[in-house]
């Protein structure tokens, strides 16, 4: 595999070929390096296999090229934003460090299973139970006499706490011969939100259970340093930070956000998008802007779900639609004609049910499921309803919903340029020095 990564990793992809390209590096451990990012054929094959995934499927050389678009990205950020906002932490999830040494771990878990594996079958009871021991001191009643939730607003330990916690050994941890506690604060500090109050609520079930991921993870990482050459050891970290380094640069570009994130780029991007490229984005995407301008229905209105399943059923087994309405409707309407005749529902009805809604989203010439009426809506009934017909059309390029989305999705797609280009100049620039003798494999 050694040989198969060496040859295809340098069947560069055009991109890093811009790249000002040295051929200096006659150490057979080392495919290239960039600045001070040195990749062994070991370290590709390891990130390969975690980018890797059956549905989307990526070679040694894009995850080469990925390593080292995130070195050169993380290399601007380091470069351009403030200490501050690349060590920023969210208050409710996991610390960086904690995120970047638990990914860290399950790499190297997954790539060195096997060896891992055999290692633990040699620890005593041949499990990593034969690897710590447990203090008797700490146990649940411990907990709540000094660890419990002191504060009804805030969930986190007073100082005092956090200090006991640092002297508070959980358990000795024995890897080599050689001994080291794990410390109460070991574990609280890796902790979101949700751990921490479980931790401050006592649970000593809880806590054991952490502290046996604790030491799995930390006999991973003792294990790999000690088999892996210390270069690749600490290389494996330096890829994880620079994709955490990268990802806040993406965040800072208004590009990595959660849909439901306030997004302050992207919102001041759209605010800067003309007319012009609202309405052309309009006439490309005049579908996505489809809506139903009104529909024609009948309705049979029951007083319980089960009788609207039996009339649906009915309905179903060849009951014409009208003669249901006039056999089982309790709605003064089914002495219309037609029996049930809701009329034309329009959408831009200023007095529009509930009903409205359900009809607008039922096809043309189909008898609908039986719906329930909302809590709110008065007296709770059961609706099936059939549509006779159906007008649809297009938001106005004036709606505030096409503006909105139209002005979004054109400014993403300015920022997106933006970072392409930015990309593109940092490949261009930067220079990368390889090894000539593996592309004569």
């Amino acid at each position: 595999m050694k040989f198969l990564i060496l040859s295809f990793c340098l069947l560069l992809l055009p991109a890093m070929l811009q790249a000002k390209v040295s051929y200096d590096i006659n150490d057979p451990d080392v495919v290239a390096q960039v600045g001070e990012l040195t990749l062994s054929p070991q370290l590709i094959e390891i990130f390969w296999r975690a980018y890797n995934h059956p549905s989307r499927p990526i070679t040694p050389p894009q995850a080469m090229q990925r390593i080292v678009d995130d070195a050169l990205l993380a290399d601007y950020a380091r470069s351009h934003l403030s200490t501050e906002k690349l060590s920023e932490e969210n208050q409710v999830g996991f610390l960086v460090a904690v995120q970047q040494q638990d990914r860290a771990t399950a790499l190297l878990r997954k790539f060195f299973e096997k060896p891992l594996y055999q290692a633990i079958q040699q620890l005593p009871g041949g499990s990593l139970d034969g690897a710590f021991q447990l203090s008797d001191a700490i146990n649940s009643d411990w907990l709540k006499q000094h660890f419990s939730l002191q504060s009804k607003v805030r969930i986190e330990a007073t100082q005092v706490q956090v200090e006991r916690a640092k002297q508070t050994t959980l358990a000795t941890l024995t890897f080599d011969g050689e001994q080291q506690p794990l410390t109460l604060w070991d574990i609280y500090q890796r902790q979101n939100v949700q751990g921490r109050l479980a931790l401050l609520s006592s649970d000593y079930k809880y806590l054991v259970a952490q502290v046996r991921q604790r030491v799995g993870s930390l006999f991973v990482l003792h294990w790999a340093e000690k088999n892996m050459s210390a270069r690749d050891y600490r290389t494996v970290f330096q890829v994880i930070r620079n994709e955490h380094d990268k990802t806040t640069l993406l965040k800072n570009m208004g590009l990595y956000a959660d849909v439901h994130d306030d997004n302050p780029v992207l919102r001041e991007k759209a605010t800067q998008v003309s007319e012009a490229e609202i309405l052309a984005f309009y006439k490309e995407h005049k579908d996505e802007f489809e809506v139903v301008e009104k529909v024609k229905a009948r309705h049979i209105r029951l007083t319980s779900q089960q009788q609207a399943d039996a009339v649906h059923n009915e309905i179903k087994q060849g009951m014409a639609f009208e003669d249901a309405v006039k056999k089982y409707s309790v709605a003064d309407d089914k002495h219309k004609k037609p029996a049930g005749d809701l009329g034309w529902l329009k959408r831009k009805d200023k007095d529009r049910s509930w009903l409205h809604a359900v009809a607008f989203t039922q096809p043309e010439g189909a008898v609908s499921m039986p719906f329930r009426s909302p809590q709110n809506a008065g007296e709770i009934v059961y609706e099936i309803l059939y549509i006779d017909e159906r007008v649809d059309g297009y938001l106005p390029v004036s709606d505030p919903t096409v503006r909105y989305e139209a002005s979004r999705d054109v400014a993403l797609e300015k920022l997106k340029a933006e970072f392409f280009q930015l990309q593109n100049r940092l490949r261009q620039q930067a220079d990368i020095s390889l090894n000539r003798k593996a592309l004569q494999r």
